[in-house]
């Protein structure tokens, strides 16, 4: 799981799966210098792939050498690698490698070089240091295990490291042999990645960036934008065999490809919200499921991560299992059972004052019982001011999320609300009560009012329950807390 700095946990949403080139052979073990630190580790390290250095052969003093030389051109190859454009987007530049086999070797080479001066010039940048060295890197199981030296986290705030962890990711996952990627550096497997303190305790793909680090169309000509009015007429098409795009940060879209992974160009572009038919095909590729949809410029493939059922108003509010589904999650936290069995198979979203954090499936299964804390944001404190961040209290999840949501449920006075946001006890409006990701999900409203009498009832809290259907069944998506608490 990786945290933003100023958040408790980051993993941002978002993205597409992988697709595009050739597997790197293993060649033994990396060998580190005396003194190289990492983090602690236990484990042995696995075996990396590291390049021989290049032989300079020089003739002995004195000796004369008469040397014909004949030119014989290399064969070369074309690969992605990703830059920055626009002080936020990563950008696919087609770049000319060696054609050898440790062709994702000689893609991260290219990336650690950096934008050519004309590329430069056209406002193409880098955030990966140019000093950083590639000790090594294998491709095993669609896991690419790659070894950078520890200039690799030097220098740069919180979005420089996001932005050059994306880099390496997008760069590498272009290859079909290749669906994750885990970070070691000078030989030691990363669990937290530089001062800023991004966790890489797992191995990440490129979904796990595409939301703080969104890519740029790889193609060019003017790529459609399609809003819900440019879309086919969903009046005949019947509700199950539609999808609501969910789960795209504002200003952000959603790209339309026209195969089943980010290798293909982008075809066109959905706002966030639109509904969509389903053509019924689907596919694998990597960790993700890429489903098939029709656009006005013909059929075309998403990521099906970034789409949710499509439940009518009255469905949603007649469906009983909505109500045993929190019920069931509310004895689950109580409990501190696996949150996992409740929970989408996207994990769980967490809104706590801040942009939605994601719990990921793997994780909520141990969550409840999980003594790590955190500073979680405040909505009367200022996370990112040390003097106010002081006055907040670490709480682990259980504390901040599930003991308090199951306070107000087992409230006697709790009030339930279907799809309408709820105005606290202080007459603060609630506008922006769903974040933006997701505004595309039914949810329930849990409103506690407050009891203690001293606060005349200001002391009010607010969880909306965000559902989605999976199979046919609700699920929970996310958690928003909204509250006023002296």
């Amino acid at each position: 799981m990786r945290r933003l700095p100023s958040m408790l946990l980051a993993l941002v949403l978002v993205a597409t799966a992988c697709g595009g080139g050739d597997d790197v052979g293993d060649a033994g073990p990396v060998t580190t210098g005396a003194g190289a630190s990492g983090p602690a580790t236990t484990s042995t390290s696995p075996p990396v792939t590291t390049l021989p250095p290049t032989d300079s052969s020089e003739p002995p003093a004195g000796t004369t050498t008469t040397t014909t030389t004949t030119t014989i051109a290399e064969p070369t190859r074309f690969v992605d690698v990703y830059f920055l454009k626009d002080g936020q987007y990563a950008t696919a530049v087609a770049t000319r490698v060696p054609a050898t086999p440790d062709v994702a070797a000689q893609a991260i080479r290219a990336l650690i070089a950096g934008p050519s001066e004309a590329q430069q010039q056209i406002g193409l940048f880098s955030n990966v240091p140019e000093d950083t060295l590639l000790l090594g890197i294998v491709i095993a199981d669609g896991r690419a295990t790659i070894d950078l030296s520890r200039e690799f986290e030097a220098g740069g705030g919180s979005f420089s490291m996001i932005t050059r962890l994306a880099q390496v990711v997008y760069t590498l996952t272009q290859f079909p042999s290749v669906d994750r990627v885990e970070f070691w550096l000078d030989g030691q497997p990363v669990t937290v990645f530089s001062t800023e303190g991004l966790v890489l305790d797992a191995p990440v793909d490129a979904g796990d960036y595409l939301s703080a680090v969104p890519l740029t169309p790889t193609v060019s000509g003017n790529i459609p934008r399609w809003q819900q009015s440019d879309l086919l007429d969903l009046d005949a098409v019947p509700a199950e065999q539609t999808r609501r795009v969910v789960l795209v940060v504002e200003g952000d879209v959603l790209n339309v490809r026209l195969g089943a992974g980010v290798s293909y160009d982008i075809m066109g572009m959905l706002v966030p919200g639109v509904v969509v038919p389903l053509t019924g095909a689907q596919t694998v590729v990597g960790s993700s499921t890429w489903v098939e949809i029709a656009t006005p410029a013909g059929a075309g493939w998403v990521n099906d991560f970034f789409l949710a059922a499509v439940v009518s108003d009255e469905a949603f509010g007649l469906n009983d299992e909505v109500m045993s589904l929190i019920q069931e999650m509310s004895e689950v936290m109580a409990a501190d059972l696996d949150l996992s069995t409740i929970a989408s198979r996207r994990g769980l979203y967490v809104s706590h004052h801040a942009a939605p954090q994601r719990f990921r499936a793997s994780e909520l299964g141990r969550i409840l019982t999980d003594s790590t804390t955190y500073t979680w944001p405040s909505n009367a404190l200022d996370i990112n001011d040390p003097d106010e961040a002081s006055q907040i209290p670490d709480l682990t999840f259980a504390e901040a999320v599930a003991d308090r949501f199951t306070s107000n449920w087992d409230d006697a006075d709790r009030i339930l609300t279907i799809d309408e946001p709820i105005t606290g006890g202080n007459g603060r409006t609630p506008e922006y009560a769903i974040p933006f990701e997701l505004e595309g999900f039914h949810y329930v409203g849990v409103y506690d009012p407050g009891d203690n009498p001293d606060y005349g009832g200001l002391d009010w809290t607010v969880w909306y329950v965000s559902i989605d259907y999976e199979d046919g069944r609700p699920v929970v998506v996310g958690l928003t807390l909204d509250e006023w608490a002296p």
